[in-house]
């Protein structure tokens, strides 16, 4: 069982009101949705309740069915910081591994 805290479990609980508001919106049943995304509307159903153990693919699967993919490419995007980008250019190139003699 996956242990979460109250702030995330309230996140997968909005979430998965978020769903069901867009599957409402399309007026289609938990059942259609379900057999869209490959899943059983049990499955379908638990992702509406924000159940942690629900796979991301059915999640990305539900986006891309809604028309909302690009908003998982906004929580990916890494945060471009100008002062930290500025250090590396004038730093010179950093390795990861001992330098070889």
């Amino acid at each position: 069982m996956i242990n979460t805290t109250i702030d995330s479990q309230q996140f997968l609980s909005q979430l998965g009101e978020r769903l069901k508001q867009a599957r409402l919106t399309r007026n289609e049943s938990q059942e259609l949705f379900a057999s869209r995304l490959g899943i059983t509307r049990q499955s379908y159903a638990k992702m509406e309740k924000g159940d942690p153990t629900t796979s991301i693919g059915y999640w990305i699967n539900a986006s891309h069915l809604l028309g909302k993919l690009q908003s998982w490419q906004k929580v990916l995007q890494d945060d471009e910081n100008l002062f930290d980008k500025f250090e590396q250019m004038t730093s010179g190139k950093k390795r990861a591994g001992k330098q070889r003699k």
